[in-house]
Parts: structure tokens; sequence; C-alpha cells
């Protein structure tokens, strides 16, 4: 809920300075009055952008790896961290290999879901740009605002309205939530009732899936009652009416999406799940078979450290992940550790080296139409 709101008021923000609109067909391309024929399409500003986001994806990627060499000395240079150390050294590589192809495949459910909600983008563009988004989001966390900006200067640049491109990514957000936040309910309820197999402590089911249900309800009441675009008295007035707005059309959107049943929603499941059973092969590495159902709310529960402006939630990830398998039973510590730690180098390394080679590649998109001819329906998005 807190990055979506940060989300809906970065480009609540750059809608008051010249949005030119929300229109359902036309809002991406060369011949809108933001394209890149006019002053906000300017080459110079163009190029100056790419520099700099260029400059800051390679020290995040710098500090990453840092973070990494950082990690590794810690994992040998202390006593207690020594054994997991060890074991990391002797994992069994065609379980870590498995991992690795689950999260190529988690990266390629992405790509999906995101072609589905900015469905007039020509296809290359939409894969190129999400792979990029997802590097800057394993590089720099906070909830995936990282990647949002640069995915909404890259479509801004090819001329789309910024109230367009806040509603479309505040759609793909929920989208890619909604498959998070429904396995905690659903899980924490059978796995408290005794169903699925598990801990049956309330701290550990019932609570984090009460806390989904009031996440569920909480973003249905409130984009209900912000629907409806804000006059321009209201949107010179505060930045609030333009994020209600946002929200207000992404939650009718994602609603429409989900009961249109098109099959790239299965891009969003396919996203979270295969992540998810990374970790499940990253245990499985180390000799470890825990139950699906405690890897899964583990994994969920302990990921909202993600949302700490941390360079891919490094070290507050690990430490959730790793206390809650621990909650949940799973041990030796050393093995949790080490199986926590290899899937962090996994699913933080992949999305990161296959995202910056699309985020290079982008650059020869910029300035270029970005719509697909002839445009899709707008059942499709």
């Amino acid at each position: 809920m807190l990055s979506m709101m940060a989300r809906s008021r970065w480009l609540s923000k750059a809608g008051r300075t010249g949005s030119d609109g929300v229109a359902a067909t036309g809002d991406v391309g060369p011949d809108s009055p933001n394209g890149p024929g006019s002053p906000n399409g300017d080459g110079a500003a163009t190029s100056a952008q790419w520099k700099a986001d260029s400059r800051r994806l390679r020290n995040s990627l710098i500090s990453l790896a840092v973070f990494c060499g950082l990690i590794v000395a810690l994992l040998f240079a202390v006593p207690g961290l020594r054994s997991a150390g060890r074991r990391i050294a002797h994992a069994n590589l065609a379980w870590v290999t498995v991992g690795v192809v689950l999260e190529v495949l988690s990266c390629v459910g992405y790509v999906v879901l995101f072609q589905l909600v900015f469905a007039r983008l020509r296809r290359g563009i939409a894969a190129r740009l999400s792979l990029a988004e997802l590097a800057t989001n394993s590089v720099v966390s906070a909830g995936g605002i990282g990647g949002f900006a640069l995915g909404a200067w890259v479509l801004r640049s090819g001329g789309a309205p910024l109230r367009r491109i806040a509603e479309r990514s505040v759609v793909l957000y929920l989208l890619t939530s909604s498959a998070n936040v429904a396995a905690v309910l659903v899980l924490g309820v059978l796995m408290g009732l005794g169903v699925l197999p598990g801990s049956t402590a309330a701290l550990l089911t019932f609570l984090p899936a009460g806390a989904a249900l009031a996440a569920i309800a909480a973003v249905l009441v409130l984009g209900r009652a912000v629907h409806g675009a804000p006059s321009d008295s209201e949107r010179k007035k505060s930045w609030w009416a333009v994020a209600g707005w946002t929200l207000g059309e992404a939650v009718e959107d994602a609603l429409a999406m989900l009961r249109a049943g098109n099959w790239r929603l299965l891009g969003s499941v396919a996203y979270w799940l295969l992540d998810n059973l990374v970790l499940l092969a990253c245990l499985h590495a180390y000799g470890q078979s825990p139950e699906v159902t405690v890897v899964l709310m583990a994994y969920l529960v302990g990921m909202l450290a993600n949302s700490l402006p941390i360079p891919g939630g490094f070290g507050s990830v690990e430490v959730a992940v790793f206390f809650m398998l621990r909650a949940y039973g799973e041990g030796p510590s050393s093995v949790v550790l080490a199986a926590v730690l290899t899937y962090r180098a996994i699913s933080l390394w992949v999305p990161s080296i296959i995202g910056t080679g699309a985020f290079l590649a982008l650059r020869s998109d910029l300035g270029k139409p970005l719509v697909r001819t002839p445009e899709p329906s707008v059942a499709e998005g």
C-alpha cells in the first residue's frame, strides 16, 4: 500500500506540469503533443537522461556487488557464520541450476503480464522495458519505484501522457501484488485451520491472512471512493486529487482485466510462484525438504522487507525470510541461512544481468514510435 501511494504521488506531481489527457487510445506515439517532436522529446535532454539512468544503474550494480562481497567476507570471517559459508561451498549445483532456470521463467512471467497491461506498446519494446524495470527493481528497492520511474521516462520520451503512464503502472503493480496478497490470505487461513501442513499459530497464519484481507478491502474501497477524474481546479490545489484519480482508474482497469480472464494474467502467477520455487529449490540444494506451503508463507511475509530503501533490499530481506523460515520450524540455522543467501543471489543477479542487457538495447528505441500498428482493441488494455 505504501509503495503504491508513493507511485501515485510521484506521477501526480508530474501530471500537474502538463498532462495532455488520459484518452484510452492514441496515448503513446510520436504525434502526441509531448512526443519526440515536442520540447519534452528534445534529443539533448533525452541523451542526458539516458546517461543519468545508465550511471545510476551502473552505480547500483556496483553497490550490489559490494554488498555481496561483504556478505561473503562475513561468512568466512565471523566464526558463527562459517558453517553457513562451508555449506554454500558444497551446495548441490543441480538444484542451484534449477533455481536459476525458475528465476528466468519468473522474469518471463513478468514480461507476459507487462505486455498485457501495456498492450499498445510494440512487443519488443514492451519486453525490453519490462526486463529493464526488473533490473532496476533488483538493485534499487523501495517497492519497485525505481523500475517504475525508468519505465515512465521511456514511455514519456515516446509521447505517452504522464497520467496515462501512472494509471497503467499502478494497474501493473496491482496485478503483480494481487497474486502475493491472495496467496497470503488463502494459505494463512488454510494453514491456521490445519487443512494445509505447517504452523497453526495464529501469529504466523491468521494474522498475515487478516492483514492481506484488510489490504484487499482497503484498495477496493479506496479505489471506488476516489474513482472519477479530478477537475482542473482540484488538480491545481492538491496532488491527492490526481493520485486518487490514478488509483481509482487503476483499480477499475485491474478488476476489468481480471474479469476478462486473459491468459496473460497467468504471468502474474508465474512471476510470483516461480520466484517462490527458487527459494524451495535452494533449500533442496542443502538437503532440506520443507513443505511447499511453509516456504510460500515464509517468502510472502518475509519479502515485505523489500519495501525498505536498501539496494535490492539486501540485508533486510535475508534477515526477514531467514527468521520466518525458522519461525515455521525449518532448520538448522546454518542450512536456512545458506539457502536464503543462495536464493537472494539468484533472485537479484539473474534479473539484473538479463535486465541490464535489455536496458542497453532500449537506447535504440528512444525517439521511435512505441505503439503497434494496427493498435490493439481497447479491451486488450
